[in-house]
């Protein structure tokens, strides 16, 4: 991904999971992330409870639950997911799943979203 500098990083890894956030001085976060929650957990839980389910589910034990059924149950999360809104704060926020990996940003005023959206798009998978 192409960031912007001026950030200060934070990184994390558990196990075979790594998470790394970019935190800017206006409080602008761009995230990379593994980990089942991610910097956008609670935009995302406003925007409802079946929706942050959905979002965060375990999409393995859901397969084997449909499996074992012999039918699709409950709905597993696509391989590419697209959530955003705007804050409480009236920020802008996005969370993209691709695979295993989320990546986004949260904090952001209008009048940048569209740097942090060529950020976004500038994210490849290895």
């Amino acid at each position: 991904m192409d960031i912007p500098r001026g950030y200060h990083f934070k990184g994390s890894e558990a196990g075979v999971e790594k998470e790394s956030i970019y935190i800017y001085p206006d409080s602008i976060v761009v995230y990379v992330t593994d980990f089942k929650h991610n910097p956008n957990a609670n935009n995302i839980k406003a925007l409802g409870d079946s929706i942050f389910q959905f979002r965060f589910q375990n999409e393995d034990l859901i397969k084997e639950a449909n499996k074992a059924i012999g039918r699709e149950v409950v709905k597993v999360l696509p391989d590419t997911f697209e959530l955003s809104g705007i804050d409480k704060e009236g920020k802008y926020w996005k969370d993209l799943k691709v695979g295993k990996t989320s990546v986004g940003y949260s904090n952001v005023p209008e009048d940048k979203v569209s740097i942090y959206e060529r950020v976004l798009s500038s994210f490849r998978r290895y």
